[in-house]
């Protein structure tokens, strides 16, 4: 599904097609482009409409793709993920193109927000995907508690009733924790360079904001470490509690 937005003069508007007037910078418009499990002809707006680099399209048009964020002629081109999913962003002078592959709450927010106004492309492109880039972000602070309270219910589990089952629990959530924090940390190694002011696109303004993004996923990484030792110990002490339970 492609859902397409200009803005103009103040006013923002939901259309069905791109004028390529649009995408002159002397036209004065910002255009922002977000294509849901885009079909192949629907990929040719990448290609077609707006030329981005072979590379970078076939990127987008794949999954699993890692973070990372790379300068092409007139254009970024970013990858982030989060717990909500991976979405791949080029992104311009006058113009933001959004990819992903499943739904996303953090893009379907402002998709929303941009139908009742034009507050989320005011500021243009590059703030509108600090902002995205900022949602996706938030998003790893629930799948820590979560994680976090999992964690709670499997330590009651081992001392309650230690058992190979609890044993099992505990390493699944490891794993979790483990992947949560390798995501969590490649994002922060994106939104570094971009706070870094790498590219020539990013105002000063914007890594500042960047900034606090990184900060935050700091936290994130800090916070999941901790609990991976916290589930290292807990892994040790259900071990041997089920070993001992087997001579009782």
């Amino acid at each position: 599904m492609v859902t397409i937005f200009v803005y103009r003069q103040g006013r923002c508007d939901h259309v069905t097609s791109i004028d390529r007037v649009w995408l002159n910078p002397a036209a004065g418009a910002v255009l922002w482009v977000d294509l849901d499990a885009p079909s192949i002809p629907e990929s040719l707006i990448l290609s077609d409409t707006f030329g981005f680099h072979p590379l970078a399209v076939e990127d987008a048009m794949s999954t699993g793709q890692p973070a990372k964020v790379e300068a092409y002629d007139g254009h970024l081109f970013a990858v982030l993920r989060s717990p909500d999913g991976e979405v791949d962003f080029f992104v311009g002078h006058t113009f933001l193109v959004t990819v992903h592959h499943h739904d996303s709450k953090a893009v379907a927010e402002f998709v929303d927000n941009a139908k009742h106004s034009p507050r989320p492309l005011v500021e243009g492109p590059v703030a509108l995907f600090h902002r995205i880039a900022d949602a996706l972000v938030d998003r790893y602070r629930p799948a820590v508690e979560r994680l976090v309270e999992r964690a709670a219910d499997a330590e009651r589990q081992v001392f309650e009733k230690p058992s190979t089952s609890a044993i099992r629990d505990v390493l699944a959530l490891r794993r979790e924790a483990f992947d949560l924090r390798h995501d969590a940390a490649a994002q922060r190694a994106v939104v570094e360079r971009l706070a870094r002011r790498e590219f020539v696109d990013i105002s000063t303004d914007i890594a500042f904001r960047f900034r606090d993004i990184h900060d935050h996923l700091v936290r994130v990484t800090d916070d999941v470490e901790a609990l991976r030792d916290r589930l290292d110990g807990l892994l040790t002490v259900s071990v041997g509690l089920a070993g001992a339970r087997r001579w009782i």
